[in-house]
């Protein structure tokens, strides 16, 4: 009878458990002998001097990460992998856990234990191959992700070299735009970007390898995606609307109107505490504006009139006579949320009964629910439009550059009692000797310029100068996108301006309605710029394009999910990428320097934790 092979997970297990094994035989101390000590003893004058020397160079070599970069840790297939890049996937693990169990996620890590003294749990999934009679740690984990994501990339990275697939110049600016965010990091703490990657990566990890992993990272991405677009391609649109149908609530958008009754408040005079002190007279405390049950009642009353209606019309007439004010019977803007998705109407009601109502079988359209708003008074839905496909959306990119309006603005509305009147005085005079020179938009042949507000009609012509001047050196300058966004590097306030300003792919009511309302004008064409006034400040705008996204892509991305998934999985699990232990002492080093920074962060969370 042949001899049966051996599985690659007991090949895993067997590798896994001698490694172990011959770690615990290295960590024991040996004892040293009488001869060997006389030995080291004559041996220490002639140490001594050379390593003074050697120390010098030891420490540019453990200093700079040279030894980290040129061992090899592990090979995927025949793709060398040094001990400085299975730190980084090592140290990404350790870092993601951290973060989401920071953030208060139950995945069953605590963050002030050590992880290789603490039981996984499998929160992330077992771990493959690990030796059936030991028990995994967090640490174990923490390796395994770093092994198990780099057979995902490298394979990805030798399937993307199959199917001919490169990456383009939006990848290289993604890279480039991640890149200049980590500096930006960096910077605000102090280090350089080498330094920075070094403390939070590990050894030898620097920017020229942090590119090199984005860019492998990126060619996985363009092999998914590729996948995803071939896979959605054979979907059928029976497939599609069965779909559809099963999960409407999530495919689906519905349009409803909504009014709220709100129960007056009255004079409520409460009666003190006869066992009080105080209370040796009949004094009763000072009358307060409260919500009875008497007037909920009368709001339920009312509300219940208005769920009445039979019609959308007697829905409006219903409302306008409650509120006593006819604009609601055309002004849409105070009833009518239109194709609104049921995550988005979670997000403004938290209300999860409501949109489950209204995806519902019950909420045909013309129903009506009359929901109680936490003693406040009641909130009447009627179904406009029942639950249906969404139509075509439509996505735009645009780059701009935010110039905040002053942070004490607030001091001259009329809610700021404390504001003092003649110093807003003074900011109006000043403001209003601000001279604004008038832009040419018809100077340039190749742009074109809308302005939604000029300097006459500007809130804060000081601010809008600013922005003025910042459109201005655009104008002098190339007409390119990475001008503008070098440009917004410069300049911006908002919080985007490692990325150049640049919002990708935004969908519609993302935005405030200004920003947006320019975005989306008819006409927009790539390449336009100019400025916009909201609540925030002035924005300087570049348009970088739209595009429009069909309704039904979401649900055949959905459909293709698990095959994509699986597709992906079966390229790491491939022969030809099995990964090979060649350092188990390179493996050793990174655990032993991911323990020491988890160490530190447990010590800096007991020092912030006794400072307060």
């Amino acid at each position: 009878m042949a001899k049966q092979e051996k599985s690659k997970a007991e090949l895993y297990r067997e590798e896994r458990k001698a490694r172990l094994q011959k770690a615990a035989k290295r960590n024991k101390k040996k004892p040293i002998s009488p001869e060997t000590g006389k030995r080291i003893g004559k041996a220490i004058g002639v140490i001594v001097i050379v390593a003074i020397i050697a120390a010098i160079g030891a420490f540019v070599v453990n200093y700079t990460g040279i030894i980290e970069k040129t061992t090899t840790a592990v090979t995927v297939g025949e793709t060398k992998v040094s001990q400085a890049e299975y730190s980084y996937y090592n140290t990404q693990a350790y870092n993601m856990v951290q973060q989401y169990a920071s953030y208060g996620y139950d995945v069953g890590y605590d963050t002030s234990t050590m992880p290789d003294q603490q039981t996984y749990g499998g929160t992330f999934g077992a771990i493959e191959g690990f030796p059936e009679d030991q028990t995994p740690t967090w640490l174990d984990f923490f390796s395994f992700y770093a092994e198990n994501s780099l057979k995902q990339i490298k394979s990805a990275v030798a399937e993307a070299d199959k199917l001919g697939l490169k990456l383009d110049d939006s990848d290289y600016e993604s890279v480039q735009s991640s890149i200049d965010s980590m500096k930006s990091s960096a910077s605000s703490s102090g280090y350089s970007l080498n330094a920075y990657l070094r403390a939070s990566t590990g050894k030898g990890v620097n920017e020229k390898l942090y590119r090199q992993i984005l860019e492998e990272q990126a060619l996985y991405q363009k092999v998914s995606d590729t996948k995803t677009d071939e896979l959605k391609a054979a979907v059928t649109d029976d497939e599609v609307l069965t779909e559809f149908n099963a999960n409407i609530e999530t495919y689906g958008v519905v349009s409803y109107r909504a009014y709220q009754v709100a129960a007056e408040q009255v004079e409520v005079v409460a009666e003190t505490d006869e066992d009080a002190e105080a209370a040796e007279t009949d004094e009763t405390s000072a009358p307060t504006l409260e919500v009875t049950d008497e007037t909920m009642a009368e709001a339920k009353k009312t509300a219940d009139k208005i769920a009445a209606a039979k019609s959308e019309d007697e829905y409006l007439a219903a409302v306008a006579e409650a509120a006593g004010d006819k604009k609601y019977l055309t002004d849409d803007s105070l009833t009518l949320t239109k194709d609104t998705t049921s995550e988005t109407i979670y997000n403004n009601t938290n209300d999860t009964e409501l949109s489950s109502w209204l995806f519902s079988d019950e909420a045909v359209t013309g129903a009506t629910k009359v929901v109680e708003e936490s003693g406040t008074g009641y909130t009447v839905y009627y179904v406009a439009d029942a639950a249906h496909k969404p139509d075509d959306s439509m996505t735009y990119s645009v780059r701009h550059i935010l110039v905040k309006f002053p942070e004490d603005d607030a001091d001259t509305t009329e809610d700021a009692e404390t504001a003092d009147t003649a110093d807003t005085a003074a900011e109006d005079t000043a403001d209003a000797d601000v001279t604004v020179p008038a832009l040419d938009t018809k100077a340039y042949d190749d742009v074109k310029i809308i302005l939604d507000v000029d300097g006459d009609s500007a809130k804060d012509k000081a601010t809008y100068l600013k922005a003025q001047n910042i459109l201005q050196e655009y104008l002098d300058g190339e007409h390119t996108a990475d001008a503008f966004g070098a440009l917004a590097k410069k300049y911006t306030e908002d919080s985007n301006g490692d990325q150049g300003g640049l919002y990708e792919d935004v969908a519609i009511g993302k935005m405030v309605s200004e920003f947006e309302s320019w975005c989306t004008a008819k006409g927009r064409k790539e390449g336009n710029v100019g400025i916009v006034e909201t609540t925030y400040g002035y924005h300087v705008m570049y348009f970088e394009g739209k595009k429009t996204v069909p309704w039904d892509d979401a649900v055949k991305t959905a459909l293709v999910s698990t095959q994509v998934q699986e597709y992906m999985t079966g390229l790491a699990q491939d022969e030809s990428v099995a990964l090979t232990v060649q350092s188990e002492r390179a493996i050793e080093k990174v655990e032993a320097a991911l323990l020491k920074m988890a160490r530190n962060a447990i010590r800096n969370a007991a020092r912030q934790a006794s400072s307060y």
